[in-house]
């Protein structure tokens, strides 16, 4: 793989998690490397494993876009697991006064 390949990889792991990121109901992350991390990783390891389709800029598309919904899939799974929503809604009681001594 060349250095414009590499570069174009990036770029279209990058494109495709916002896409995915925007269509699935998973929030979309606040760095752009974590947008691109596990899409591109899933990427390389679907080009080295499972070569499918036709190619563009030395990627082949196929792969390419279902490697980065596997890859957006699987970055949701670990955010919702390690960040679980701690309320959902918001509690309606009174609040507690502090206690005063005199």
């Amino acid at each position: 793989m060349d250095l414009g390949s590499l570069l174009f990889m990036v770029a279209f792991a990058y494109g495709l998690g916002v896409f995915w990121y925007d269509l699935l109901p998973g929030q979309l992350a606040d760095r752009a490397w974590r947008v691109a991390a596990y899409p591109f990783a899933l990427m390389a390891i679907g080009e080295a494993f499972v070569p499918f389709g036709p190619t563009f800029g030395g990627i082949h598309v196929i792969t390419a876009v279902v490697a980065s919904l596997i890859g957006v899939v699987l970055d949701w799974i670990i955010q919702v697991a390690r960040h679980p929503a701690a309320v959902s809604t918001p509690e309606t009681g009174v609040p507690v006064r502090a206690a005063t001594t005199s």
